[in-house]
């Protein structure tokens, strides 16, 4: 049969009971002397005596589930209803019922307080954990191991044989156990846990911290006062001689013992200072029984000389019988510094001194990842810890291949510096920034700190922004060249890689460490965009990482999120048009992904109509990316309908002819869209002559407002031109022209008759870029009207006009009939018609 961890407890609670009923008799009886007769046989039941009962009771359920551990809880209640069962059912006894509830005997209340201990013990686990919360928040403190339920790499296996052979071995000499282990891999853990399985009633424990002294001579003294000491709890004749002993090879003068020492003196007949000292403190420590365990951890923190010192003890001047010692060290090091003592000094010069090295346990293979696990899950959201367990753990930390981040952190003690570190940056910018690229670039300054700054310095040298029309998709990519000695495109490597390569100083499986999580980092690719928007990958994040704040120049992820989930969308961005962050919120709302969902979609695209006149407001008319937009609403292969509007197309096109229908002036950004959107030509969900007509409607409703034909105006009108092709001489080929949409070019010509043209005629006039003497006008201008000379009536009888400006437009304009309107002619422009020179 399979045994588990449940099968002894049960076997022994069904043994308990089986003896409990084959002796139920004498039990009954015992019990009925010892404890019924003499305390409870004479207590009277009443209403009193019920609730002082209940109090004592819940009191004593209180301590015992507070102070003790769960699985002693367990078993405390299995073996308690076992007794409470077996004895409630037995003829012997008579019980008492309850005055408060006569249903009840008084030793069903037994059963009762057994039964409250568990939920008690959750309840007080729940508040232990609510009131330990904010030490969670602080730094973790870096503390060696010294209960075996902290003992998460199970190291306690080998610790129990390790302390069971020491208690069962006998020696006349002293036995060195010297523990091997890199710094910070758990050496000091342990020893710890060594010494927890060392009985106290069978082992004198010692633990001596030879990194305090200041000297060989220090270290001698203060290891002999430690162990006169020790050795004083149980015998203190062989304290005072040790304390001699230690003081005569340390140089000192005896009559500087303590008043301790000296009641040692006393009690001991003879000289302590014999020339057989060392012996009889051998044959007294023999004659104790106690075995003596003298631990002495970070033996590799000491100098060269200071080392030797402690060898000199181990080997020589404290080489007692009954003695133990466990070390820990790292071999290398002590061997090193053993080599600069003495250079004849051979490589198994320790072997001389230890009796048995043991190179410390290894980890199981994922140890370092379930302590890293256990602590981000108490720091991070559950949204990002999410992140961390099914995306980075599997695709990351598990790989075998070229990213394996878990070769990042190398022991125990990388796990806490990495989460004391990681959490400063998380408070500050953890819901700013994306959480993989967080962990990623952490890793990277938590083993490689040069690495990290390189990163930053020459980002430009080992990145490079896509070639993407649209600005909001911007994102940076490694740089890959060709391996040396190859032609292939497949052999490509990275150029952060190559660079870091000729350092010099990283081996192989670093570079190869560093360069999966380089490209783990920056994973866009001419194909693939880094899904997270608040990616690293994004320059509009890039410097967050590095900073750990937001500038005054950068968007809040965050705050965007919130006001994208709670509908204050309208709000923010009104905020961030009144902060300067007009630009910034204009790509994050451009690289929203809104192809969830209906509403998402058309949530999204109101707050870019509704936004973008604000955004040409406050840059210009040509600075928004209307070509992106375009993209996101022009239905290319019917993608939009087909997956957001259950191939309803109706349903789309009243959204769309709704956004345009609902402008308002200056119906700018909106006029612009409409253009380019008619430049692709048919096959928009809105015709163009629907959207010829709405940009005429915008540009009535300006001139007939009080803006008449103002220069927003006059851009309205520019705006809603149309564009065709003429052919050329060659076959096939064409020339690109363009006019003024008829419709706007009839209004015109009436506005021209009453309103005030001097914008119009401001713009129809083209200046020579590098002779501002010649000016010419527009051919497109001339073409709405079917005489020149229709157009110069309308100028010459014009009320509205400036008469300085109707002359020089006039004088133009009868130069240029005299070339037929077919070249450029001189003429000093003085008034507004004049164009200066732009710097």
């Amino acid at each position: 049969m399979k045994l588990n961890r449940y099968t002894l407890p049960v076997f022994v609670a069904l043994l308990f009971a089986a003896l409990l009923f084959f002796f139920r008799l004498p039990v009954s009886r015992l019990l009925d002397v010892v404890l019924v007769r003499t305390l409870f046989a004479d207590v009277e039941a009443s209403l009193w005596t019920d609730l002082v009962l209940y109090a004592v009771l819940l009191l004593l359920a209180y301590w015992i589930a507070k102070s003790q551990a769960r699985i002693f809880l367990y078993r405390l209640v299995l073996y308690g209803l076992v007794f409470y069962v077996l004895q409630r059912t037995n003829s012997y006894w008579v019980f008492y019922r309850l005055s408060t509830f006569d249903e009840l005997v008084y030793w069903d209340l037994f059963a009762i307080t057994l039964l409250l201990l568990l939920p008690l013990s959750y309840v007080l686990k729940e508040e232990s954990n609510h009131s330990t919360t904010a030490n969670k928040e602080g730094f973790i403190e870096d503390n060696a191991v010294t209960d075996v339920e902290d003992d998460h790499f199970r190291r306690s296996i080998a610790a129990k044989e390790i302390a069971r052979l020491v208690k069962l071995t006998h020696n006349k000499k002293s036995f060195a156990i010297g523990i091997l282990g890199e710094y910070g891999s758990g050496k000091t853990s342990f020893l710890n846990l060594i010494h927890g399985e060392l009985s106290r009633n069978d082992v004198l424990k010692i633990a001596f911290d030879p990194w305090s002294a200041g000297s060989p001579e220090t270290i001698r003294r203060e290891f002999f006062d430690l162990l006169a000491s020790k050795v004083a709890e149980v015998d203190l004749s062989v304290s005072a001689l040790i304390y001699s002993y230690g003081r005569r090879l340390a140089g000192f003068d005896a009559r500087s013992l303590s008043l301790l020492n000296w009641i040692g003196f006393l009690g001991n007949k003879g000289s302590v200072q014999s020339s057989g000292e060392y012996q009889r403190i051998n044959q007294m420590i023999s004659s104790t029984g106690r075995k003596i365990v003298i631990t002495i951890d970070d033996l590799d923190r000491l100098h060269p000389a200071e080392i030797m010192e402690v060898l000199k003890l181990i080997r020589n001047t404290a080489n007692f019988s009954n003695v133990f010692y466990l070390v820990g060290y790292d071999k290398g090091y002590v061997q090193g510094a053993i080599k600069t003592v003495n250079d004849a000094g051979s490589l198994d010069y320790l072997d001389k001194i230890f009796q048995l090295e043991i190179p410390l346990p290894k980890r199981e293979e994922d140890d370092l990842l379930v302590t890293l696990q256990e602590r981000l899950k108490e720091m991070v959201t559950s949204e990002h810890y999410a992140v961390f367990e099914n995306i980075m753990i599997p695709n990351g930390f598990r790989s075998r291949y070229e990213k394996a981040y878990s070769g990042v952190l190398r022991q125990g003690r990388d796990v806490v510096r990495f989460i004391n570190g990681f959490k400063i940056i998380y408070k500050l910018i953890g819901e700013e920034v994306d959480f993989e690229c967080l962990v990623l670039l952490e890793l990277i300054k938590f083993r490689f700190p040069a690495i990290y700054e390189l990163l930053y310095v020459q980002h430009d040298v080992f990145l490079y922004e896509q070639p993407l029309r649209s600005s909001h998709q911007q994102y940076y990519s490694p740089v890959m060249v060709k391996a040396e000695g190859s032609t292939k495109r497949s052999d490509e490597v990275s150029l952060f890689k190559m660079h870091i390569e000729k350092l010099g100083w990283l081996s192989p499986e670093e570079v190869s460490l560093l360069d999966g999580l380089f490209m783990a980092l920056f994973k866009g690719s001419l194909y693939h965009h880094p899904d997270s928007k608040s990616s690293i990958s994004y320059p509009l994040y890039f410097e967050i990482y590095f900073r750990y704040r937001l500038s005054q120049r950068d968007l809040s992820d965050k705050d965007f999120k919130a006001a994208l989930a709670s509908g204050h969308m309208r709000e923010y961005m009104d905020y961030c048009a009144s902060h300067g962050l007009h630009k910034e919120l204009m790509v994050r709302l451009m690289q929203e992904d809104i192809n969830k969902d209906r509403r998402h979609f058309e949530q999204v695209v109101r707050w870019i109509f509704a936004f973008g006149r604000t955004y040409v407001q406050k840059e210009s008319k040509f600075s928004f990316d209307y070509e992106a937009l375009v993209d996101k609403i022009y239905n290319y292969h019917n993608h939009n309908t087909d997956k957001l509007y259950k191939k309803d197309v109706d349903a789309y096109k009243r959204f769309i002819d709704h956004l345009f229908g609902t402008a308002i002036a200056p119906f700018l950004f909106e006029n612009e869209l409409l253009y380019h959107l008619k430049k692709k030509g048919e096959g928009f969900v809105i015709s163009l002559n629907e959207m010829t007509v709405h940009q005429y409607s915008y540009f009535t409703q300006m001139a007939d407002s009080g803006h008449g034909l103002s220069e927003d105006t006059l851009w309205l009108f520019y705006g809603a031109r149309e564009h065709y092709r003429v052919p050329a001489d060659e076959k096939g080929a064409y020339y690109e022209k363009w006019r003024f949409e008829t419709s706007l070019a009839i209004k015109m010509k009436q506005y021209l008759a009453d309103k005030d043209p001097k914008e119009f005629l401001k713009f129809s006039v083209q200046q020579d870029m590098r002779d501002r003497s010649q000016a010419f006008i527009h051919r497109e201008v001339m073409e709405m009207f079917d005489a020149p000379a229709e157009y110069r009536s309308l100028v010459a009888e014009n009320p509205a006009l400036d008469d300085e400006i109707r002359k020089e437009y006039l004088e133009l304009f009868d130069k240029l009939a005299e070339t037929n309107f077919q070249q450029y002619v001189e003429i000093d422009l003085k008034t507004e018609l004049h164009k200066p020179e732009r710097g």
